[in-house]
């Protein structure tokens, strides 16, 4: 019997511990043109080795793809909610977001970019004292609803989830961010380059502070303003109506797509040439899935939703990065949305009130500016966006985003991708397995 000579171990350096990003980067480097074993490398390499390397070959000869060996995490607290949005863009990070569903935001948390007028905040404040004073006469409804008491754990969340359409897109949030070396220059790189004075000044400090522990990585970061700002999606779908808003998800350019049945003949030819399964074979695997994703061969066929949305459903979608996103500005021109428990009740008069006040803002530094003016717009506006990804990231996004235990809002418009892709393409969507969202659901 032969006799495996593999050794399969996590990095580190002499006394167990995680080595700082430049150093694991440059020993990891070093794979390519030393025979050493990486315990080895680590063992005879310093700081100051590994800075002079990553200064050869990174800055000076442009491998960038040495910088992709150093893990980087950011933590930005403190930011607003649209900067969020920037640093969620990226698609290779990992991240983690502060929760509107389980802590109560304040008016203390608003951000107000540089270079903004007081009366953001003080604006703002209208939308605040709303949110505070609807969130325990929603969690009293809900409980009446349910049978539940109103300080029960599953009650708060669901009474956050109605009453978080008030917060404003400047509310703070906390925000994880880990990425490798290289995407976080490329991120200060945008960041520098944007037209919003506060995503500025979060690019300016995350090199501030990556430059303290790894300051090649960001020697060459500077502003990069090249990527054109969207301004518009174009004409929107026929199923909006600004006399009644709300949300909807249609087929982005459907006239441009081919044929359902080319698509079909193209995907059988492909799994005869890649699997050697006929369309009848293939059929069977799927049906012994279970809860594994779908083979590759689905990520052949493309398709891109248009899609109508709350802000808030968007600020949860779009961390879906295994898609093209492509997003408007948020504006308040196509009207707002009725939480569920809150519709038809006495409390929507009052929240009403609040959300239409959004329209009597009359700054005029703040509304004539794209940038400024986004911040004043609650979440329960409606945003539009156009998601463009394959069908194997269809299937992971509807399944997971149709679970009961998910937001309501949200849940709704990720089965109205899984029914406009089923329309489409109804033999290849067969096997998803989206929930309908009929109800509220749980919120554990």
């Amino acid at each position: 019997m032969t006799e495996l000579k593999m050794d399969i171990f996590c990095l580190t350096g002499p006394d167990g511990k995680l080595l700082p990003p430049a150093v694991q980067a440059t020993v990891l480097a070093k794979y390519s043109r030393s025979p050493l074993s990486a315990r080895e490398i680590v063992s005879g390499l310093s700081s100051e080795d590994a800075d002079k390397f990553q200064e050869k070959w990174v800055v000076g000869f442009g491998h960038s793809s040495v910088a992709e060996l150093a893990s980087v995490p950011i933590c930005f607290e403190n930011v607003s909610i649209i900067a969020s949005k920037f640093l969620e863009s990226f698609q290779r990070p990992g991240y983690s977001e502060k929760s509107t569903r389980y802590q109560s935001f304040s008016g203390d948390s608003f951000v107000t970019p540089p270079g903004g007028p007081r009366t953001m905040k003080e604006y703002a404040s209208r939308l605040y004292a709303a949110y505070d004073s609807l969130l325990p006469k929603v969690a009293v409804a809900i409980a009446a609803k349910t049978g539940k008491s109103p300080d029960d754990r599953v009650v708060k969340a669901r009474a956050f989830d109605n009453v978080r359409y008030l917060l404003p897109a400047g509310t703070g949030t906390n925000l994880a961010w880990v990425g490798n070396a290289r995407d976080v220059r490329y991120m200060i790189s945008s960041a520098l380059g944007s037209t919003n004075p506060e995503i500025q000044a979060i690019g300016s400090a995350a090199r501030t502070a990556v430059k303290e522990f790894c300051p090649v990585f960001v020697k060459d970061a500077e502003a990069d303003a090249f990527e054109p700002r969207i301004s518009s999606l174009g004409s929107v779908s026929g199923k909006f109506d600004p006399r009644s808003p709300d949300w909807y998800v249609d087929i982005h350019k459907k006239h441009l797509l081919p044929g359902s049945d080319k698509v079909r003949a193209s995907f059988e030819s492909s799994l005869a040439d890649m699997y050697g399964m006929s369309w009848t074979a293939f059929a069977k695997h799927m049906e012994s899935r279970g809860k594994r994703a779908v083979p590759k061969i689905f990520r052949t066929v493309r398709m891109a939703f248009d899609i109508m949305m709350d802000y808030g459903a968007y600020r949860d979608l779009q961390r879906h990065r295994r898609c093209e996103q492509y997003a408007e500005p948020l504006t308040p021109s196509y009207g707002y949305t009725v939480p569920d428990d809150i519709a038809g009740t006495e409390m929507e008069a009052e929240y009403r009130a609040a959300m239409d006040c959004v329209a009597h803002y009359a700054d005029d530094a703040v509304v004539h500016d794209a940038d400024l003016s986004q911040y004043m717009v609650p979440l329960g506006y409606l945003h539009r966006s156009v998601f463009e990804m394959d069908l194997a990231e269809l299937y992971y996004l509807t399944e997971l985003r149709t679970q009961p235990q998910g937001h309501i809002s949200y849940r709704r418009v990720a089965y109205g991708m899984f029914e406009e892709g089923r329309a489409v393409h109804p033999e290849l969507m067969q096997w998803c397995r989206a929930i309908r969202p009929d109800e509220m659901g749980e919120h554990h």
